[in-house]
């Protein structure tokens, strides 16, 4: 790839990037980076590009200082959006004003269609979209926008034009395009959980839940106490894929919100290329496939990835509520510091000690004229939905609120 030098206020000396499309192109400079989580490193972004989902093209910048020694990873997807086909409301509203409200909004959904220049991930929630050098971080707002526009330009060159830039996503603690031309906006919280250092077994952590979790924990594993649940591998993963990905579309056909289909084979190429990094499990009735779960293995911390469940028989036997004990057990068993659940079904994931985090993201639209108008559109197709939170450890050890990000 043809180092391309770039000037960036600050600095006396040229930075120099490559962009590509093929992250093969860059394996050994994102390897000599050491980038210290699993989810911005090769194997993991080689799956998605092996098989990304429909419509979604990664994209990958590698940053050089003036001795050509790489100092930054960024990582870009373009996606084609449209709002008709990504937001989903219920159809319970009585009241004139909901109906109104909703009938405006599937008037602007179905206005809302634009070529995304994404930076981060779609697949996963938090702040895994680049790594830079820490000598390099006072600067990283200007870096990054001077290289989002880089991008963009590389991108017209290649016949792909981006209208809208989102940014994607960032803790309170670190935000770099606040003071910016962006538009910065939340959307649902990303649950997490610290696995306590005490918690040597699941019944420790049941042991720490008020009697009413407790109870409510027992009643649900017993409801599932018919299941089989296996960790599977990668034969057995090839063997029942397409059981795996009837279940996943069932449930992502069912969310609020849904910006992509999977590749049908995206299980298969996660175990392929992240091995024992990546746990798929199933849940079987009298042999039936009726459930599974992933999870991903980033260092000290879990991250709770896609999943399927089929929805009639998961009131019966509880198993969205005992994918996420089970998810805790495992966590708790290779001894991890973090489970980190992601931003959906919030209230029965802080059911089970889960706190919401704030992710912020940034949103711009390449026209200024059209810019103006981002902050309205994104109240007006607002995700925020309304959700009650539990708190359901003992209060002397208020364990929920211990996540330090």
């Amino acid at each position: 790839m043809t180092q391309v030098p770039i000037k960036i206020p600050g600095y006396a000396n040229p930075f120099y990037i490559t962009v590509g499309f093929q992250v093969d192109e860059i394996k050994s400079e994102i390897r000599d980076l050491s980038i210290p989580t699993t989810l911005l490193d090769y194997p993991f972004l080689k799956a998605i590009e092996v098989c990304p989902p429909q419509g979604l093209t990664p994209i990958y910048l590698i940053l050089f200082n003036e001795d050509y020694q790489p100092i930054g990873f960024y990582y870009f997807q373009v996606k084609y959006f449209k709002a008709s086909e990504s937001v989903r409301r219920g159809e319970t509203e009585n009241d004139f004003f909901c109906r109104l409200h909703k009938k405006l909004t599937g008037l602007v959904k179905n206005l809302v269609e634009f070529n995304t220049l994404v930076c981060g991930n779609l697949l996963i929630s938090g702040p895994v979209g680049y790594f830079l050098k820490n000598e390099y971080r006072t600067s990283e707002s200007l870096i990054y926008q001077y290289l989002i526009e880089e991008v963009q330009g590389w991108l017209r060159s290649n016949n792909t034009d981006t209208n809208v830039t989102l940014v994607k996503d960032f803790y309170d603690t670190n935000k770099p395009l606040e003071n910016s031309t962006y538009h910065s906006f939340t959307i649902q919280p990303s649950m997490m959980m610290d696995i306590q250092n005490h918690w040597d077994s699941f019944d420790a952590y049941l042991e720490d839940l008020l009697s009413k979790y407790r109870v409510r924990a027992k009643r649900a594993i017993k409801a599932a106490s018919r299941l089989k649940r296996t960790e599977i591998n990668l034969e057995e993963i090839i063997e029942c894929n397409h059981e795996l990905y009837e279940l996943y579309k069932q449930t992502s056909t069912n969310a609020e919100f849904n910006l992509f289909d999977l590749h049908p084979e995206y299980f298969i190429e996660l175990k392929k290329q992240l091995g024992d990094q990546f746990h798929l499990y199933t849940y079987r009735l009298n042999g039936q496939l009726i459930a599974f779960f992933t999870t991903i293995e980033d260092d000290s911390e879990c991250e709770a990835h896609f999943l399927g469940i089929d929805e009639s028989k998961n009131k019966e036997y509880q198993i969205y509520l005992n994918i996420l004990f089970e998810i805790i057990r495992q966590s708790i068993k290779l001894k991890k510091c973090r489970v980190r659940f992601s931003r959906t079904a919030l209230e029965i994931k802080s059911s089970v000690g889960a706190i919401p985090i704030t992710l912020t993201c940034y949103i711009k639209h390449r026209k200024v004229i059209n810019n103006t108008f981002v902050p309205f559109i994104i109240d007006f197709l607002g995700q925020n939905l309304p959700w009650i939170p539990r708190h359901p450890f003992k209060e002397v050890n208020q364990i929920a609120g211990s996540v330090i990000i």
